[in-house]
C-alpha cells in the first residue's frame, strides 16, 4: 500500500488491486478525491470495469452494504477494513447518471418518491450515524451539538464570517413552528446525500451510490435532495420546513468536518455556514 501524495489515504498498490480481481490493473483513473475519500476507475487486462473507492471517517459504507439487500445496490466487495480506513471494491455500472437524463420537474418528482418508496424496502440491520432526528428531543441534541462546533471555530478565530449573534439566531431558526411540524411527518431511512450523480439509470431500473452518512429522519429530505441537485426548487414539491431541516444538516456537517475531520479547511466550511445562515433566514416564516 502506499499513502495518497496529498491527503491522509492509504491506497493498494496495482499488484496488491490485481490479487482482488484475477488480472492485472491495466488502467487507473483518479475521479474524485477530497481529504476524506479517494475514488478511482479500474479497467483490467481482461477487460473488467471497476470502482475502487478508499475513505476515511466518518463513513457506514461498508457496514452498510455488508448488512443491506436492495436490487437498488451494486455488488460491493470491502477489501480493506481496519484502522481509520476502509476499501471497497465496486462493479462500473455503465449507465447514465440521473444528472445527465433531461427531465421535467413533474417527472423529476416523481422519482424522488419512488427512490423513497425503494429504500424504505432496502433489508437488514441497517446502520445510521449516531444521531436521529426523528424527535424533537434528538433533534435539539444534534443541533446543539453543530453549534457547540461553531462557536468553538468562533472562540480559536478561525472562523470570521460567522459570528456568535448568527449562532444564537440559527438556534432560534432550529426551533421553527414550519421545521418542528415536518419532524413529525413520516420518518425513516434516509439516504442523506440522494444527489442525481449519485443515481445510475440502468436498463432494469435505478442503481444508488454514496452510502457513506445514512440517518434515520424525515423521508422527505431525500426529495429535497435530489431536486435540489438537478436545479430544481424543493419547496414546490416539498414543505418548507423539509428544507430547513435540510440546510441545518448541510450546515451540521460542515461545522462537524471543520472541528473534527478536515480542520484545514475551516475558511471554506466558515464561508459555507455563512452562506447556509443566509439561506435559513430565507426560508423563515
Amino acid at each position: 500500500m502506499h499513502r495518497h501524495p496529498s491527503f491522509n489515504l492509504l491506497l493498494h498498490d496495482d499488484e496488491e488491486l490485481a490479487e482482488y480481481l484475477g488480472s492485472p490493473v491495466s488502467q487507473r483513473i483518479t475521479i474524485h478525491e477530497w481529504p476524506l475519500s479517494c475514488v478511482q476507475s479500474l479497467v483490467t487486462e481482461q477487460g473488467g470495469r471497476y470502482i475502487y473507492k478508499v475513505q476515511a471517517p466518518p463513513t457506514l459504507e461498508a457496514q452498510f452494504y455488508a448488512r443491506a439487500q436492495s436490487p437498488l445496490l451494486v455488488p460491493v466487495r470491502v477489501i480493506e477494513a481496519k484502522g481509520h480506513m476502509t476499501a471497497m471494491l465496486m462493479e462500473e455500472i455503465q449507465a447514465p447518471r440521473l444528472k445527465d437524463v433531461p427531465l421535467k420537474d413533474a417527472e423529476a418528482a416523481g422519482i424522488a418518491n419512488d427512490l423513497i418508496d425503494m429504500i424504505s424496502q432496502i433489508h437488514g440491520d441497517l446502520p445510521v450515524m449516531m444521531f436521529d432526528i426523528s424527535t424533537e428531543e434528538g433533534w435539539a441534541a444534534y443541533i446543539e451539538g453543530a453549534l457547540h462546533d461553531i462557536s468553538e471555530c468562533i472562540h480559536e478565530g478561525s472562523f470570521k464570517e460567522v459570528d456568535i449573534g448568527k449562532v444564537n439566531k440559527l438556534r432560534e431558526w432550529s426551533q421553527a413552528p414550519a421545521l418542528l411540524t415536518e419532524l413529525r411527518s413520516p420518518s425513516g431511512y434516509v439516504h442523506a446525500d440522494l444527489k442525481a450523480e449519485n443515481v445510475l439509470v440502468t436498463n432494469d431500473g435505478y442503481r444508488v451510490l454514496d452510502w457513506q452518512r445514512p440517518i434515520r429522519g424525515p423521508v422527505s429530505l431525500d426529495a429535497a435532495a435530489l431536486l435540489h441537485s438537478l436545479g430544481i426548487d424543493p419547496v414546490r414539491y416539498v414543505p418548507i420546513g423539509i428544507m430547513q431541516i435540510y440546510h441545518f444538516l448541510h450546515l451540521a456537517w460542515y461545522a462537524q468536518a471543520a472541528r473534527k475531520w478536515v480542520p484545514q479547511g475551516k475558511p471554506w466550511f466558515d464561508r459555507l455556514i455563512a452562506e447556509i445562515a443566509r439561506e435559513l433566514e430565507l426560508k423563515q416564516i
